[in-house]
């Protein structure tokens, strides 16, 4: 072999290992990355599970595929009716993210809902037409208890849009806050859940200021009852003014 095909040689064997070290880098980020994520979201990591999958045909191959089972949480198309999927960035992916009124939120801007789009290549705080919704408050584990039956919560999952809104049914053992959500385009509601110590790490956001319905329901209630006050009030002045006179009547006769 000649000298200049020896060095082409060389040449090649060090461009392979390079890949090769580039690729056991970027396999060490991927792994640390899903550490912090799992820490984040289940605590500190023990054990992983692996699943092998035997190649097709009966036969076992000798090198077997292996894959890593990332999340435990089921996702909420899979999970069984009436039971809660675990909230996180993971399992909201595929629900709704506009409201009834067809309007989508992608930030948060003085304590409100907002929508802001900026052109292509330009900056989003300099270039953008603001669209404000309602009022919002962050949900903590000190201040959940403002939650109302059919209250409306919006979830920032770190993606393009806020999910939701998510309604809030009630308050379950634990505790934890149980709402449900539509999913973006099927005909279906999922349940979630989400325990109140998980509040100060995850971001949801309360909508507030607007009157819910059972709100709506108890000042009904209360006017009627008001009203039904006031006619038995009525109607008792008019039963003690026909007793007077009739005491009256009555005494004139036994005098005459």
């Amino acid at each position: 072999m000649s000298d200049s095909l020896l060095e082409l040689v060389r040449e090649a064997k060090r461009n392979d290992e390079k890949i090769k070290e580039e690729n056991e880098k970027k396999m060490q980020k991927e792994i640390e990355n899903f550490e912090k994520q799992w820490k984040k979201h289940f605590g500190p990591l023990n054990k992983m599970t692996l699943r092998q999958k035997s190649a097709e045909g009966g036969s076992k191959s000798k090198k077997s595929q292996k894959t890593l089972s990332v999340f435990p949480d089921k996702s909420p198309q899979l999970q069984e009716k009436g039971v809660p999927t675990k909230l996180n960035s993971f399992t909201t992916k595929n629900v709704a993210i506009r409201d009834s009124r067809g309007r989508e939120f992608n930030a948060i801007i003085n304590d409100r809902l907002a929508y802001r789009r900026a052109p292509r290549g330009q900056n989003v705080e300099d270039f953008s037409e603001i669209i404000y919704g309602p009022n919002v408050t962050q949900l903590t584990s000190t201040n959940y208890k403002k939650l109302r039956k059919g209250s409306q919560i919006y979830y920032d999952r770190g993606s393009a849009a806020l999910r939701g809104p998510f309604i809030f049914k009630n308050i379950t053992r634990g505790p934890d806050l149980l709402m449900e959500v539509k999913d973006t385009a099927y005909n279906k509601t999922y349940l979630f859940s989400i325990p109140v110590s998980k509040l100060n790490s995850e971001k949801l956001y309360l909508i507030i200021g607007g009157k819910s319905p059972s709100k709506k329901n108890k000042t009904i209630k209360t006017k009627k009852k008001k009203m039904k006050r006031k006619k038995k009030g009525k109607k008792s002045v008019k039963r003690n003014k026909t007793r007077r006179l009739n005491k009256t009547k009555r005494k004139r006769k036994s005098r005459k």
